[in-house]
């Protein structure tokens, strides 16, 4: 963690909701040399405070910062998808969080953020910096996007494994032996996109292979039915060494 954030080491943060993100939050802000209360329950009282940071659902988030407001200079909140209309400022870090992580789990990451005026804005990006994650700016107009993208690496990732891992146990196929193609896969990615890092039967047009995997998807037919349109428009997109018909891959 930086030892000198840009915000004055005196300077009082609240974190209100004691969720994942709260406790986690919590524990970095005061890391990185920050005076912090909490987390608190957001029933709680706010205490006096420079800075309030609502960790508290998104419907949540308008009436908590109408009980924080007379007790804090700043509220923000670290929803992705909500606009400031009740708040300052806004830090969404880009990552998913158990509530177990340590202090530098912020180290390195990507930090949404953004403020209702040049001032509070700057306050957020120097929040980021001193939890040593990469602040970039996401306004009103373009936050429902980037949360639907968070959703789409992170929380859909999840249901097409979850889907991954029942198929495979019904082959007698552990989870651990899926995990290490994921991990290529998303390394694969993040170097080159998906275009390029895409391989398989569609990739091939091996439809053959593709009707025998559909077949056996059984509860999970209509989502493959979706992916493999989906697929199949990655395809078209692709570079053709992608698609090379030789490469067996996944």
């Amino acid at each position: 963690m930086h030892n000198t954030p840009a915000l004055p080491p005196e300077t009082t943060i609240a974190i209100v909701g004691a969720g994942r993100l709260g406790g986690v939050l919590a524990r970095a802000l005061r890391a990185a040399g920050f005076v912090v209360v909490g987390p608190l329950r957001r029933d709680d009282r706010v205490p006096d405070a420079d800075i309030a940071v609502l960790c508290v659902p998104d419907s949540a988030i308008a009436a908590v910062a109408f009980a924080a407001r007379p007790h804090t200079r700043l509220i923000a909140h670290v929803s992705g998808a909500t606009p400031l209309t009740d708040v300052d400022f806004s830090l969404h870090p880009l990552q998913t969080f158990t509530g177990t992580e340590s202090p530098d789990v912020f180290r390195g990451i990507g930090v949404a953020v953004d403020g209702r005026t040049p001032e509070t804005l700057e306050v957020a990006e120097q929040l980021a910096r001193a939890l040593g994650a990469n602040p970039f700016r996401v306004d009103d107009a373009h936050r429902a996007e980037y949360h639907a993208a968070a959703s789409f690496a992170s929380n859909f990732v999840l249901t097409v494994l979850d889907a991954a891992e029942h198929l495979a146990k019904d082959a007698g196929v552990d989870r651990a032996h899926l995990a290490p193609v994921v991990r290529r896969t998303a390394d694969n990615w993040a170097v080159s996109g998906a275009a390029s890092a895409l391989t398989g039967p569609i990739a091939r047009g091996d439809e053959e292979t593709v009707a025998r995997q559909r077949a056996a998807s059984n509860d999970y037919r209509e989502l493959f039915d979706a992916l493999a349109t989906a697929t199949r428009a990655i395809v078209e997109r692709a570079p053709r060494a992608a698609a090379c018909p030789e490469e067996p891959g996944v």
